[in-house]
C-alpha cells in the first residue's frame, strides 16, 4: 500500500456554533481585529447575529504566527485564567445561547426553553437526542456557582463536572421544578411522566397506521388498567406525605404545651427551611402554592366550630373557586400550546425559513414551559388537599392533636406563601 503525502495549508477559518439554531459556522477574522474582542457574526442559516469572544490564541493560529520562533523566547501569549465578565472559553454559553454574564434566572429561562425545544420526545430530528444532552450538560456546569466560576476562570478541561458526574438529561429535565429538595413535601410529580407516556403512545400508533376506530378500540382497552395502575401510585404518593407531614408537626404538637416558645421556634426552623427551598428551580412559586393550600385547609379546620360554621363554608368556597380557576388557567395553555405546535408544523411543510422556524420553536418552547408549569402546579395542590384532609381529619387522633397540627400547619403555611426570591 503505497503512502500519499499532501500539503497542507495554514487555517483561513474561525469555526463556531449558531447560538439561535444551533448551525455550524465558519469565518475569517479580520486581520484589523486586536484580541481578546467580541465579534458579531450573522448566521447564514437563521439570519440572527451571534457574539463570539475571538482571543490571541485564535488569532495566532489563524495568521500562521507562532509564539515560538526560532531564535525568539517562549511565550504563551494566551490568558491563563477567566474571569466572570471575560471567561477562558464560552462554549456553554453559546450552547445556551446566553451571554458570559448572563444572569442565573435568565440562564435558568433559557435552558427550560432549549430543553423543551430539543427535548428527544418531541423532536425527531436525528441530533435531538446529543443536542439535548449538550443542553442539559451546560446548564448542570452553569447554574452551579462554584463549577460556573471553575469554568469561567479555567475553562472546559479541568474537571468542571458536577460532583459525581453529570446526570442523566431525561431526570435532570424531570427535576426542573422544585428537584429532591421537594420531594418529601410534594412527592414526585408525575405529570412530566403522563406527558411523555401520551406522546410515545399516539407516535406507536401513527408509525403502525391504525385508523380511528382501531386507534379508540385500543386506548379504550388499555386506559382501565393505565388508570388503576396511575391511582395506586399516587395513592402511594400521598401515604408517605402525610406520614412526612405528620412529622414534621410533631415539632410543633409535642412541644407547645410544654415550651412557651415553641410556636416562634417552630415558625425559626420553617423560615430556614423555606430560605433553603426557595433556591430550588421554581422554589419560591412551588412555596406559594404549597402555602396557600396548607393555609387554606388550616383556616378551614380552624374555623369549623365557629358561628354556623360560616367561616368554614367561605373557606371551602374559596378553595372551589380557586380550583376552577387555576384548572380552566390551565387548559387555556394547554390549547395555547396545542395551537402553537398546529402552526409549527404547517410552517415546517411550507418549507419557512430558518429565522421564522427558530421564532416559532422558541415561542412553542415557552408557551410549553407555562403549559408544564401550571399543569404541576395543579397537580401539586391536588395532591397536597388530599394530604392536608388526611392529616386532619384522622379518626384515631384526639382532636385537641387535630388542632395542633391545624395550627402548626397555618404557621408553615403562612411563611410559605410570604417567601420571596432574592434579586438576581
Amino acid at each position: 500500500m503505497g503512502t500519499h503525502v499532501i500539503i497542507s495549508r495554514k487555517p483561513e477559518f474561525f469555526h463556531r456554533q449558531c447560538n439561535h439554531c444551533s448551525s455550524q459556522l465558519e469565518f475569517q477574522i479580520p486581520s484589523t481585529l486586536t484580541p481578546p474582542s467580541q465579534l458579531s457574526v450573522k448566521c447564514y442559516s437563521c439570519q440572527n447575529i451571534n457574539s463570539y469572544e475571538i482571543d490571541q490564541e485564535a488569532t495566532t493560529i489563524l495568521n500562521g504566527t507562532n509564539s515560538n520562533k526560532t531564535g525568539g523566547s517562549k511565550k504563551n501569549s494566551r490568558r491563563q485564567f477567566g474571569t466572570a465578565q471575560e471567561p477562558l472559553e464560552t462554549e456553554l454559553y453559546e450552547i445556551l445561547g446566553v451571554s458570559p454574564t448572563a444572569s442565573s434566572s435568565e440562564i435558568k429561562k433559557q435552558y427550560h426553553k432549549l430543553a423543551l425545544q430539543f427535548h428527544p420526545d418531541k423532536n425527531k430530528s436525528a441530533d435531538a437526542e446529543q443536542q439535548f444532552k449538550k443542553i442539559s450538560d451546560a446548564y448542570q456546569i452553569l447554574s452551579n456557582p462554584d463549577l460556573r466560576q471553575r469554568y469561567n476562570e479555567f475553562g472546559g478541561k479541568n474537571n468542571v463536572e458536577p460532583e459525581g458526574g453529570f446526570v442523566n438529561p431525561e431526570d435532570f429535565f424531570r427535576q426542573q421544578f422544585g428537584g429532591e429538595r421537594f420531594v418529601d413535601i410534594i412527592g414526585e410529580i408525575s405529570i412530566g411522566r403522563d406527558m411523555k407516556e401520551v406522546l410515545q403512545k399516539a407516535d406507536e400508533m401513527n408509525e403502525e397506521g391504525l385508523t380511528e376506530e382501531e386507534k379508540i378500540r385500543r386506548e379504550t382497552t388499555s386506559k382501565t388498567a393505565h388508570d388503576e395502575e396511575r391511582d395506586r401510585i399516587r395513592q402511594q404518593r400521598i401515604d408517605k406525605l402525610v406520614y412526612n407531614l405528620v412529622h414534621k408537626l410533631s415539632m410543633y404538637v409535642e412541644g407547645i404545651d410544654h415550651n412557651s416558645s415553641a410556636a416562634s421556634d417552630f415558625k425559626s426552623i420553617i423560615e430556614y427551611e423555606a430560605d433553603e427551598l426557595k433556591a430550588e428551580s421554581y422554589g419560591v412559586e412551588l412555596l406559594h402554592a404549597i402555602g396557600f393550600t396548607y393555609s387554606l385547609k388550616a383556616k378551614q379546620y380552624l374555623g369549623s366550630e365557629q358561628f354556623f360554621g360560616v367561616p368554614r363554608f367561605g373557606h371551602i368556597l374559596r378553595e372551589k373557586g380557586h380550583v376552577f380557576s387555576e384548572t380552566i388557567s390551565t387548559l387555556r395553555s394547554a390549547i395555547d400550546l396545542q395551537q402553537s405546535f398546529k402552526e409549527l408544523q404547517k410552517a415546517e411543510q411550507d418549507g419557512v425559513n430558518a429565522q421564522e422556524k427558530s421564532k416559532l420553536e422558541e415561542a412553542t418552547a415557552s408557551k410549553g414551559l407555562t403549559a408544564l408549569w401550571k399543569g404541576s402546579k395543579l397537580e401539586v395542590e391536588g395532591v397536597l388537599r388530599e394530604v392536608c384532609d388526611r392529616v386532619l381529619s384522622d379518626p384515631n387522633v384526639p382532636k385537641s392533636v387535630l388542632k395542633k397540627r391545624a395550627e402548626g400547619l397555618k404557621i408553615i403555611g403562612s411563611v410559605y406563601e410570604n417567601a420571596k426570591g432574592d434579586i438576581q
